[in-house]
């Protein structure tokens, strides 16, 4: 037996029409809540008192609401031509605007907004958000709208250079952590820059990662305002040089991130080197021991790699019944690790981090590992850039997550876990969109409404 139950229900749409409101109803399991906006004031809208005139013919306009409802709600609109008469008895005509939904896209703006957040924020792939949005809010969404919704947001907002200088009024920045990826199915690199604060200021696309291009971009940013203070970048000379070059006076460290990958890629070498002469040995003398042993290696791999702080009651317990049946190898492994951990995140001097880099030597050279003697020569080509802020106040604690890493991090998850990213133009978009919802707070949807008209970010 089928039960029928009333209940209020209110929206801002209701709010705002709630004089036009004629009547809700159920139509193929979907909720129709109908507004004749022929009934709405609009005396006050159009600042007029004239009589309003409405021609015969109407029609409707049907717009989805965001609702976890059991059935589905739409907004039916009954609309007409209307007219009125100025004071010289010109006739103006005027056709009713909707408040607070997309005509262009039968949408509450609740819609649009939650589809670009999870797009551009989250991450979420479009397909995923239309499946989310049929089987959760019962509202049909193609992948292709909700890129159309995104470009059309995309290109009415603010240009970069705009987005930058109102960042940079709610936040000065004096810090510049910059890095660089190739998309996939390009040969152009696309360079991010972001701050102290984790934003990113802007990105730029150019032909290759070169220091011509790094320094041109630099000194756009510099021009727009940017003053830098500090530095932070991986390894690449095009980058270090640009930044030599238009901040002359900033103070430059090497990221965290790209010190500590380089330092662990020869760490997992040498443990998997390690793994495969021990697999080997077993294998040519066909002992099960052996194998055992590299099979255990193979499944600890990870935790054997990881600081003594991060690991899990459970993996060293199993580390430590593994250096048990080891020939040492383990044990001055973890202790090398346990030394390096010192260096960066327990030397309080210089010169403490030094004396630790001697001991680390002499563990190396007592190994005879070739890929760990890399270790020390990686510190001696690069300790001015890795440890400058063991000597340089302000520079910041070392953290694994840089800021200009986590940058790139971003534009690859939008790209690998999108398939609406396919132009140089579109990932504009994306990133305009990500500094508009996430950093200034705007309501995005408005942009796709009201388009040009929204002339002018909110005073900051």
């Amino acid at each position: 037996m089928a039960v029928t139950v009333q209940m209020q229900f209110e929206s801002v749409v209701t709010e705002i029409y709630q004089d036009a409101f004629v009547g809700s109803s159920i139509e193929n399991g979907t909720t129709i809540i109908q507004f004749d906006l022929r009934q709405h004031n609009f005396h006050q809208v159009l600042g007029t008192q004239a009589q309003l005139c409405w021609r015969k013919e109407s029609y409707h306009v049907d717009v989805h609401e965001l609702s976890t409802f059991h059935n589905p709600i739409l907004y039916r609109f009954i609309l007409a031509q209307g007219s009125s008469l100025d004071d010289q008895k010109q006739r103006i005509d005027f056709t009713p605007a909707i408040e607070g939904v997309s005509t262009s896209q039968p949408m509450r703006h609740s819609v649009i907004r939650l589809s670009c957040y999870l797009a551009v924020v989250c991450g979420v792939s479009l397909r995923h958000i239309a499946l989310l949005f049929a089987a959760l809010f019962l509202i049909p969404i193609s992948k292709s709208s909700i890129k159309r919704w995104i470009d059309d947001i995309g290109s009415h907002l603010p240009p970069p250079e705009e987005m930058l200088r109102h960042l940079l009024a709610i936040a000065p920045a004096t810090e510049c952590h910059i890095d660089g990826y190739y998309p996939l199915g390009t040969d152009h690199c696309v360079m991010v820059v972001k701050d102290e604060h984790d934003r990113i200021l802007m990105t730029h696309e150019a032909a290759s990662e070169n220091g011509d291009d790094a320094r041109q971009f630099l000194q756009q940013l510099k021009g727009l305002g940017l003053t830098v203070t500090a530095a932070f970048s991986d390894y690449s000379q095009s980058f270090t040089e640009a930044i030599k070059a238009v901040f002359p006076h900033a103070r430059f460290q090497a990221d965290h991130f790209h010190t500590v990958k380089n330092i662990w890629g020869h760490l997992k070498k040498s443990l998997l080197s390690y793994r495969r002469q021990i697999k080997a040995t077993g294998a040519a003398t066909n002992d099960e021991q052996l194998l055992g042993f590299a099979k255990q290696l193979w499944k600890l791999r990870w935790s054997l790699l990881k600081k003594p702080a991060n690991l899990s009651v459970e993996e060293k317990q199993a580390i430590a019944e593994l250096a048990s049946g080891d020939a040492g190898f383990v044990h001055s492994f973890r202790s090398i690790i346990r030394q390096l951990v010192h260096i960066f995140a327990h030397a309080h001097s210089e010169a403490h981090a030094k004396l630790r880099l001697q001991q680390l030597r002499k563990d190396i050279r007592a190994l005879g590992d070739h890929h760990l003697e890399k270790i020390p020569q990686f510190f001696d080509d690069h300790w001015e850039q890795a440890l400058r802020y063991l000597r340089k106040k302000g520079m910041g604690k070392p953290r694994r997550g840089s800021n200009s890493e986590s940058g790139m991090r971003l534009l690859r998850r939008l790209e690998k876990n999108h398939d609406g990213i396919r132009s140089a133009a579109t990932r504009q978009h994306y990133i305009q969109i990500y500094q508009a919802m996430k950093y200034l707070s705007l309501d995005v949807a408005d942009f796709i409404e009201k388009g040009p008209q929204v002339a002018e970010l909110p005073d900051v």
